[in-house]
C-alpha cells in the first residue's frame, strides 16, 4: 500500500492545473529561448564539427558478416548539430510552467529553427557535402535534420565506407562494413539508418481469442464505459481539433467509412498526408534529380513479398485510425505516412528483386517514423498526435537520444521541438510488462527491468494498458486491473517501469508524488483499454475482398484512445475565452499533457471547483505486469518479477484510468 497521505498538501505543482486556463505567471527564470522563440544568447555562426559522428555501431557487436551489399539505394536521416539541444528541452518544460515567462507561447517551426536549428552556415555546409557526391539532399523549416538519397556507390563515397549485409539472429539488414566517416569537418552529431537493423516495433498485440471478448469491442461500449458519451452530451466531440497519427504502415481510403457502417456510428474524416522534402532543401543547394519520399504504392491484399508490389495492410494502422475516428467522431484526422524506396532495410518475406537488390528492400512507415514526425513539425497542423510504437531504450540509446546526456539526441529534439509547437504527444508505453528488454528475440536478452522508449522521452504522455471487461452496453463486469501475467495468462503486459536514462529533472510534475519510485522518469503516466483479452475491433481491407474484423489489443489501443479523450478536453479549451489564451496561431493547444494530468492527481480534493482525483480516474488496485517469454528458450534469462498495481500512482497503471468528461472540466473548468 502507498501512504496517499503527503499528496494533498505537499505537492507544489498544484498551480500546474489551475492555471491551465491562463496565461500564468511571468517570475521564473526563462531558458535560452523567450516567448517569440528568439535566443537571448547571440547564435554562433557555425560549428566546427568534426568527420566522426554516432551511427548506431552497438548493433553490429554480435552480428555476423554476410558479405557486400547489393542494395541500389540508401536514404539516411542526419541529425544536425544544433544551437543548443539542451535549451530546446528546457524551454520544452517551460512552456508547460505556469511560473515561467514562457508559459503557453508556442512557437512556429521557423522560430524553433531561428532560435535552436542548425546555424545557415552548418546548414549549408552540411547539405553542400552530400550534394557534392550527387546526393538528393532535404531538410525542414525546423532544421533539426536532414534527409540524403541515393545511390549506394555515392553513399559510399559519402560516409568513406562500403556497406555490408548482416545477420543477427533471424534478422538481415545493412551496416557499414568499417566505420563511416566525413572526408572534412562536418556539424553533424548522428547518422540513422546506416544501420537498418529495426529498433522500434508496433505496440498491437492480437487477441489469442481466451478472453473476454474474441470479436473485440464495438466503439460503443469503449464510449460509454470511460464517458466519452457524457463528454459528447455537453458538446464536445473533438470539433474543431486535428488528430495526427504517425503511421506504422499503410491505410486504404475505405476501411474508417467501412468501420463507420459495421458498428452504425459516426466517425471523423481521416486524410493521408505524405512526407515530402521536395521544394524544401537548404536554400542555394541544387539537389540532383534522385530518389526522395514518394507517394506510398496503394495496399494490397495480405502477401508474402516486397514492396511496391507487396504492401498489406499492417493492422497498426487501422486500430490507430478507426479508434481516434470513431471516439472523437468531430475531429479531423491527419495519417502521416513516409514512403521511399531508397530506405534499403531488412529483408522479409519471399526475395524479390527491386530496387533495393536481392535481399534488402524499402519499407515504410515505422521505419521512417522520424521522417514523418518531422513533417508533422513542419506543418505544425495537428493538435494532438498519437504514436502506437517503441523499443527498448537500452536498443535505443546511442541511437534516438545520447546515452550520457539523455536530453540531447533527434528523438529529444523533435519531441521537444512539438511540445514547443504546442503539440501534445501521447505515446503507447509497450507491451513486453516491465521486460521491455526481451523484445526484439533476436537481440541477446537484457536481464533487467526495462521500458520503451520514446514512452520515456520527457516531452510525451505515456499511455500505458489495463483489462476492462465490459458487456456491450459499456458496463463493468468486473474490476479494472493492470495488464500482465495475472490478467493476460502470460501474453504480454502493459510497458511500466522506471527509466534508466531520463531524470525526473526533465519530468518535474512527477518529483515528490507518492508512488513514483526512484530518481528517473517513471511510465506509464495514465491507462486505457490494452488487456488484448478485452480488445477492440479493427477492420481491414475493406476495399479488397474484406472486410476482415480482428479483436486487437495492446497498448497501442490506449494512446490513440487517449489522443481521442484529448481532443474533446481541446474543443472545451477552444470555446473557452478563459483557457484558449495561449499566444500563436493556436492559442487553445495545452502542450504536453502530463504536467496537467499529475496536476490534478496531486489537488485532489483541494479545490472545490474541480473535479476530484476519484472522480477524474479510476484508480486500479489490482493486477500487475510480469509475464512470460513467448519462446523460452536455454539461454533466456530470468524475467524480474514486474510491478504491482496500487492505491495512487502505479508503475502499472500510471495515475489511473481517466474518464472524458470528468478530465474535461479538470483542465478546461468547462
Amino acid at each position: 500500500m502507498k501512504d496517499l497521505r503527503p499528496h494533498l498538501a505537499a505537492i507544489a505543482v498544484s498551480a500546474v492545473l489551475l492555471n491551465a486556463c491562463s496565461g500564468g505567471s511571468s517570475s521564473a527564470i526563462t531558458p535560452a529561448a523567450a516567448g517569440a522563440g528568439t535566443n537571448t544568447q547571440a547564435p554562433p555562426t557555425g560549428t566546427a564539427g568534426a568527420t566522426s559522428f554516432t551511427y548506431g555501431a552497438a548493433a553490429l557487436q554480435s552480428a555476423q558478416y554476410v558479405g557486400p551489399s547489393s542494395a541500389v539505394t540508401i536514404g539516411v536521416d542526419v541529425q544536425l548539430a544544433i544551437r543548443n539541444p539542451s535549451g530546446l528541452e528546457q524551454f520544452a518544460q517551460s512552456v508547460n510552467n505556469p511560473k515561467s515567462a514562457n508559459y503557453r507561447h508556442f512557437l512556429t517551426p521557423e522560430q524553433i529553427g531561428a532560435a535552436y536549428g542548425a546555424t545557415q552556415p552548418d546548414l549549408t555546409a552540411a547539405a553542400q557535402y552530400f550534394s557534392s557526391y550527387n546526393l538528393h539532399v532535404g531538410t525542414w523549416p525546423q532544421h533539426l535534420s536532414l534527409f540524403v538519397a541515393g545511390s549506394t556507390a555515392n553513399m559510399q563515397k559519402a560516409f568513406g565506407t562500403q556497406f555490408g549485409v548482416y545477420q543477427q539472429g533471424s534478422e538481415t539488414f545493412i551496416a557499414p562494413a568499417s566505420t563511416p566517416h566525413f572526408a572534412k569537418a562536418l556539424p553533424v552529431a548522428a547518422v540513422s539508418n546506416l544501420v537498418t537493423l529495426h529498433h522500434m516495433y508496433r505496440t498491437s498485440v492480437p487477441s489469442t481469442g481466451i478472453g473476454i471478448t474474441t470479436s473485440g469491442y464495438a466503439p460503443q461500449p469503449i464510449r460509454n464505459a470511460f464517458d466519452y458519451t457524457g463528454a459528447y452530451n455537453a458538446g464536445y466531440t473533438g470539433s474543431g481539433i486535428t488528430v495526427g497519427i504517425i503511421g506504422t504502415g499503410p491505410i486504404s481510403s475505405a476501411d474508417v467509412p467501412a468501420y463507420g457502417s459495421m458498428f452504425n456510428t459516426s466517425v471523423a474524416t481521416v486524410t493521408q498526408h505524405d512526407v515530402t522534402d521536395t521544394g524544401i532543401a537548404a536554400p542555394g543547394i541544387e539537389n540532383p534529380p534522385d530518389t526522395g519520399f514518394q507517394t506510398p504504392p496503394p495496399t494490397t491484399t495480405q502477401c508474402s513479398g516486397n514492396l511496391p508490389a507487396c504492401n498489406p495492410e499492417d493492422v497498426e494502422a487501422q486500430l490507430d485510425t478507426e479508434s481516434i475516428a470513431s471516439l472523437a467522431p468531430g475531429s479531423n484526422v491527419y495519417f502521416y505516412l513516409g514512403y521511399d524506396p531508397a530506405y534499403c532495410l531488412t529483408h522479409s518475406g519471399t526475395i524479390v528483386a527491386g530496387p533495393c537488390g536481392a535481399v534488402e528492400q524499402p519499407l515504410e512507415g515505422i521505419d521512417v517514423a522520424d521522417d514523418e514526425i518531422q513533417q508533422v513539425i513542419a506543418d505544425n497542423s495537428v493538435d494532438v498526435l498519437s504514436l502506437s510504437y517503441g523499443g527498448p531504450e537500452q536498443s535505443n540509446a546511442g541511437i534516438e537520444f545520447s546515452s550520457t546526456n539523455p536530453d540531447t539526441g533527434l528523438g529529444p529534439e523533435e519531441f521537444a521541438a512539438l511540445a514547443a509547437e504546442g503539440i501534445t504527444v501521447f505515446v503507447s508505453s509497450g507491451d513486453s510488462g516491465a521486460e521491455g528488454c526481451q523484445r526484439p528475440a533476436y537481440l541477446p536478452a537484457i536481464d533487467q527491468a526495462c521500458v520503451s522508449y520514446p514512452a520515456t522521452d520527457p516531452s510525451v504522455t505515456s499511455v500505458g494498458g489495463v483489462n476492462a471487461p465490459l458487456d456491450r452496453f459499456g458496463n463493468l463486469t468486473n474490476q479494472i486491473t493492470g495488464w500482465g501475467l495475472e490478467a493476460d495468462r502470460g501474453h504480454g503486459g502493459s510497458g511500466g517501469g522506471i527509466s534508466a536514462y531520463f531524470p525526473q529533472t526533465l519530468t518535474p510534475w512527477q518529483v515528490n508524488i507518492p508512488g513514483v519510485q526512484g530518481s528517473n522518469r517513471n511510465q506509464p503516466d495514465v491507462s486505457l483499454l490494452g488487456d488484448p483479452a478485452t480488445g477492440m475491433a479493427a477492420l481491414l481491407y475493406a476495399n479488397l475482398g474484406g472486410p476482415l474484423v480482428e479483436s486487437v489489443g495492446g497498448t497501442s489501443v490506449a494512446a490513440p484512445e487517449m489522443a481521442a479523450m484529448w481532443a474533446l478536453v481541446l474543443q472545451a479549451c477552444k470555446q473557452s475565452a478563459s483557457c484558449a489564451t495561449a499566444q500563436g496561431a493556436h492559442p487553445y493547444r495545452l502542450g504536453n499533457a502530463a504536467p496537467l494530468l499529475y496536476a490534478q492527481y496531486a489537488t485532489s480534493g483541494s479545490a472545490t471547483i474541480l473535479p476530484t482525483y476519484a472522480q477524474t480516474f479510476y484508480d486500479v488496485l489490482y493486477g500487475d505486469n510480469q509475464q512470460i517469454v513467448a519462446s523460452p528458450g536455454p539461454t533466456s534469462p530470468p524475467l524480474d518479477p514486474g510491478y504491482n498495481a496500487g492505491p495512487g500512482y502505479d508503475l502499472v497503471t500510471g495515475l489511473g484510468v481517466p474518464f472524458a468528461r470528468s478530465l474535461i472540466k479538470a483542465v478546461t473548468h468547462q
